[in-house]
């Protein structure tokens, strides 16, 4: 009997020290979620110049990753050209700088070799968690 009496207290103690680290996820172990985006100051056009290839820095911890979105407008000779884009998820959140691509595609015209003005934000649940904005320069590789 003493022995069921103590093996039933030694398991209410466990229970007890493990629920606060069952029920908290592993944000709340390590620290506060975070995330910066920081634009390039170059990004790839297309040949065509219907879509731009940016490579945006993404550090972030203690969260699930988020899409990346870039907006991008463009206007030469009073012909102003706008194109969205979002990244996918495979970054990871470990707190190291991850280079991670958005291709940003023009909704109706075509980017041109120059200066345009781009913004990235990062959306975390219904709340705006990260943005940059930048004049950038659009660079064709031929």
């Amino acid at each position: 009997m003493t022995r069921t009496l103590r093996l039933g207290a030694m398991a209410v103690g466990i229970a007890a020290l493990a629920s606060p680290l069952v029920g908290a996820g592993p944000a709340a172990a390590v620290g506060n979620p975070a995330i910066v985006v920081t634009l390039p100051a170059r990004a790839e056009l297309s040949s065509t110049g219907k879509a731009v290839r940016f490579r945006v820095a993404v550090t972030c911890s203690n969260m699930v990753p988020v899409p990346i979105d870039v907006h991008l407008a463009q206007t030469r000779s009073q012909t102003k050209v706008n194109g969205t884009g979002a990244s996918g998820t495979t970054y990871k959140c470990n707190g190291h700088t991850q280079r991670v691509p958005v291709i940003v595609f023009a909704n109706s015209g075509r980017f041109n070799a120059g200066g345009a003005t781009a913004t990235a934000s990062a959306t975390c649940g219904s709340t705006q968690c990260a943005f940059d904005t930048r004049n950038v320069q659009l660079f064709s590789k031929s």
